[in-house]
Parts: C-alpha cells; structure tokens; sequence
C-alpha cells in the first residue's frame, strides 16, 4: 500500500477521492461550513460626515466576500442582526437571498451569540469577522470557544476585493486538521 501523500496536490487529490465515499463525506463537511458575521461585513467602509443619512451597509461586500469563500469552497452560512434591514443599501434584496435557510437572522438576539453558540456546537466550522467580542458575557461564556485555533479569520480590503486574511483553501484547511489529529 502507497504512503501518506507528500506534496500538496498529492494530499489534494486524496483528499478530493475520499469525498467521493458518503461515510467521509459525513463526517468532512462541518470544516467545509464558515459562518460570515454580515453585520460585521457590510459595514466594513466608514460613513463621511456629509453622508449621514446614506445606509451604512453595502450588500456589495457582503456579496463579495460570500464569493471569496466559495472560491476557496467553503460554504458560507450567513448570520446576521436584524437590525442590518435598515441599515443596508438593498434591504429587500437582502432579505431574499440571506433571508432563509441556511442562513440566519437574528431576531431579537445579537447576531454574535448566534455565531458563538453555533461555533460551539460545530467546532470544525470556520468564521469571517472582525468582530473582537470583547463584551464581558461573550468572554465569560464562550472564552473556550473563543481561544480555538484556526476558527477566526478577518477580512482586509483592497479596493472592492476583499481577501480573507490566513484563510487557507478549505481542502488544506481539513488537510492539516487531520493531520494535527492524527
């Protein structure tokens, strides 16, 4: 029997065969779910004084960055306040396409618990924020969650382009998990 792959496309491509079996494919596809903090997302750019009274939120970066991690694979799972309704420029077309299953809106909730208690839940998955939950029952009741590795990845801009900053392609990502497991 051939050894453990050495090169990255060697470890790639077995990794691509072996999710072609249903029993790897169950147990894979939490590393391949990333949760996108959209609040935190859409207002990422500064709003001028002259501009007061513009949303504050542009469904653009949140598209963008939806589309960033389906280029690395990952599946995005959006989560948001329900208070971003208001706050973005397209709030109906906002609605229907993160609106429903599977993504999220928090209603009468912060969208960041959400995202807390489901990385929680799902400890595989990935998250894109920039948030810092640095509120005090965020630390006091998630610091576990909070200090996992290769969980959290911020987003940087260049112009309209975002770039997930550390954020491998999602077949390294489970790659070097399993790895580390074994």
């Amino acid at each position: 029997m051939r050894g453990a792959p050495t090169t990255p496309e060697e470890a790639r491509a077995f990794l691509r065969a072996c999710l072609k079996l249903p029993e790897f494919r169950a147990r894979a596809w939490p590393h391949f779910a990333c949760f996108v903090d959209a609040s935190n997302v859409a207002r990422r750019r500064p709003v001028p004084v002259h501009e007061v009274n513009t949303p504050k939120a542009r469904l653009a970066d949140l598209d963008a960055v939806v589309e960033a991690l389906r280029a690395l694979r990952y599946v995005p799972i959006v989560v948001s306040d329900a208070n971003l309704f208001q706050l973005i420029d397209e709030p109906y077309e906002w609605q229907r396409k993160y609106g429903e299953y599977p993504h999220s809106v928090a209603r009468g909730r912060q969208a960041d618990t959400i995202v807390l208690r489901a990385l929680e839940q799902l400890p595989e998955a990935a998250c894109v924020t920039n948030d810092r939950f640095s509120k005090p029952d965020e630390r006091r009741d998630f610091a576990h969650v909070l200090s996992m590795s290769d969980t959290f990845y911020r987003h940087a801009w260049d112009g309209d382009v975002p770039t997930l900053v550390g954020m491998p392609h999602a077949h390294a990502r489970l790659v070097h998990r399993l790895k580390r497991a074994s």
